[in-house]
């Protein structure tokens, strides 16, 4: 049975207003979703390069680590509590504006219910749009907001799912990160879980 995690908030930097949808077959289902999530850094690298509109740029490439905590747990068919990785980040920075694009791969992983070792339970791209640097000396930190798009799995396997979430993110001195979906840094948002859109 196909699966589907939607989590919308007011997106209003990248889209005036977060919305999201999807159709999948078999009997509607819709729950709310909601989770935080805690970021440490891997090594990052850093490049810069003159920008095609003459101005500098800066990239960093790395990978963050840590977990991601269901703030609504037994409120979908998925457990959104676990170990989140984020690799092959790639965030180039204009460095007029301080406006700037990030991606990377995000995957959640848990343990099954029987125990054992940790199972997938989404993997996808996360883009966000960034306004500050890591280590600005004039903030505390860079600000994103953007979103998930993943492929939900059940038991390891990939169930044809998938969590859409537009999401809030703090990114500290150090690259430490800290965000949200289904609830973006206190904003009122939206976010369901369902296996199918349509009756």
């Amino acid at each position: 049975m196909k699966r589907f995690i939607l989590a919308a908030a007011t997106v209003a930097v990248v889209l005036g207003a977060g919305a999201a949808m999807a159709v999948a077959s078999g009997a509607p289902e819709i729950n709310k979703a909601k989770a935080s999530i805690q970021l440490q850094p891997a090594k990052f690298s850093i490049k810069r390069c003159a920008g095609e509109d003459g101005v500098t740029y800066v990239t960093y490439r790395g990978a963050w680590a840590g977990g991601e905590t269901d703030l609504m747990a037994g409120s979908t068919d998925y457990n959104l509590t676990g170990q989140l990785t984020v690799k092959d980040i790639v965030w180039t920075i204009n460095l007029k504006s301080r406006v700037g694009v990030l991606r990377g791969i995000a995957q959640l992983s848990g343990q099954p219910a029987a125990g054992g070792p940790e199972v997938k339970t989404y993997s996808g791209l996360l883009t966000l749009i960034t306004e500050g640097l890591p280590a600005d000396s004039s903030a505390a930190h860079a600000t994103a907001r953007g979103w998930i798009n993943a492929a939900t799995y059940t038991n390891g396997k990939a169930d044809g799912g998938s969590l859409l979430a537009n999401v809030e993110f703090q990114i500290l001195p150090g690259f430490a990160a800290n965000g949200e979906f289904g609830a973006s840094m206190g904003l009122q948002d939206y976010s369901v879980a369902d296996n199918n859109l349509a009756c």
